[in-house]
């Protein structure tokens, strides 16, 4: 699998937008942005999708192409799929019982997650 950006696409529909302002305006290195436009970046931070996001103004499906060619992805078992259920439904009883908080207070909160974890990733 490939995960590469629609960057050169999204600049091109902004005005041929360059990386310094798009870098000016989000904090993403310009070195970075052009890895990305160039399929050479191996990851990209969520941080950094969705400071691509909100500059352009799309979802992350608008920014990035998945390729699975090549790629055997076996259907899940019943027992994965049961497993999944169970996180879903204890997510959303979570989410649920939390107060309502701002849109940065969750992203905080998101990163914060996924560093603890990353390392079961």
């Amino acid at each position: 699998m490939k995960v590469t950006t629609k960057l050169a696409q999204l600049r091109a529909n902004s005005g041929n937008i360059s990386y310094e302002e798009i870098s000016e305006s989000t904090g993403i290195d310009r070195q970075q942005l052009r890895e990305l436009e160039n399929g050479e970046a191996n990851a990209i931070a969520f941080t950094t999708l969705a400071q691509l996001c909100a500059f352009f103004h799309c979802s992350p499906n608008d920014l990035l192409i998945v390729d699975w060619e090549g790629e055997e992805i076996a259907p899940p078992t019943a027992e994965e799929i049961e497993k999944a259920s169970q996180i879903i439904k204890q997510a959303f009883a979570r989410a649920e019982a939390m107060p309502p908080r701002s849109p940065e207070e969750i992203w905080d909160s998101f990163e914060g997650t996924i560093e603890r974890i990353s390392h079961q990733l």
